[in-house]
């Protein structure tokens, strides 16, 4: 499946009727479906390859374009992690011991929503992992976007609130992955027909406010919100009030860094937050990352779910 991107400078939303939605036959399966046991499966798979060193789930399961959101966005975090995998399984064989190792690698029971050829999985994943001789268990608060491509399940893009051990061990970059520059832009394109669309849905949907009666279309009815806390919600007025926020920089806080990806009947918008340091300070606020995930279901766009997390810097 071909992935494509696009930088601007707007923002984008969707909306649906209604009617078309419910005629559309997308509404969230039950998460009986096999639809949802097979990214069940394919998320343990993944996991188990985490442990293993085995590079074979990631360049199956993971769409060429897998897009990371954890600190920054990567735009070719897939062959980043390809790499390491395979120079640790490399290292393992030749009967060397890692400095880095995976202990465990597992997650809570998923939350699956799926939309046709589109999921959207809520997941807290735990990483159990040593540097030499210190431990540490990571956890990530993970909102994934997975699209049905060749009858076969992939996920194109995840975004994760990290959340360390008390002692995080000093660990440096792995070998691999130094040797890879992590692609902090897209290389490829999203239609303008798509661009438009999104675009005229958001625009609609931050010039209609806050009303739950002006912007129930733009959201399917299992939208989830993960905020900066990593809790999770319906609630719709984080990402409403962030959208509202100006491209304009002479303002206390402004929108930039904005991305459109398409993944087919899917699409993702990424967008950064960034303050100025309050009076009395020099330092400002850290940037708050947002993602939003849409679902198009007959000819319109509709939003399923959105991710907040604070940067490092």
């Amino acid at each position: 499946m071909k992935v494509r991107f696009a930088i601007k400078t707007l923002v984008l939303i969707l909306p649906l009727s209604i009617s078309v939605y419910a005629q559309f036959t997308q509404t969230a399966y039950a998460q009986s479906n096999p639809d949802s046991q097979e990214i069940r499966k394919a998320i343990t798979e993944i996991e188990r390859a985490f442990v293993g060193r085995d590079p074979a789930p990631f360049d199956r399961i993971y769409v060429d374009g897998y897009v990371n959101i954890r600190e920054k966005p990567i735009f070719n975090y897939r062959d980043q992690l390809e790499a390491m995998v395979r120079w640790d399984a490399a290292a393992i064989k030749a009967g060397k011991k890692l400095d880095f190792e995976t202990l465990s690698y597992d997650s809570d029971p998923p939350s699956i929503q799926v939309f046709g050829d589109v999921a959207i999985v809520n997941v807290l994943k735990k990483n159990l992992w040593r540097y030499r001789d210190d431990k540490c268990l990571t956890q990530y608060q993970t909102t994934e976007l997975w699209i049905k491509s060749d009858t076969a399940w992939k996920i194109a893009a995840a975004h994760m609130t990290t959340i360390q051990c008390d002692q995080v061990p000093w660990q440096p970059p792995h070998p691999a992955v130094a040797e890879i520059r992590a692609l902090a832009r897209p290389i490829k394109y999203i239609s303008a027909t798509a661009e438009t669309e999104l675009r005229e849905l958001l625009t609609k949907l931050t010039d209609s406010g806050l009303r739950s009666d002006t912007n129930v279309d733009a959201f399917v009815p299992e939208y989830s919100f993960t905020a900066t806390n990593a809790s999770i919600s319906g609630d719709r007025s984080g990402l409403l009030n962030a959208l509202k926020i100006p491209t304009m920089r002479n303002r206390d806080r402004y929108r930039d860094d904005e991305v459109f990806l398409s993944f087919g009947p899917a699409a993702l918008y990424l967008f950064r937050i960034r303050s100025f340091p309050k009076p009395g300070e020099t330092t400002p606020p850290p940037p708050i990352v947002f993602s939003v995930m849409f679902v198009k279901t007959g000819t319109n766009w509709r939003i399923a779910a959105s991710h907040a997390s604070e940067l490092s810097d």
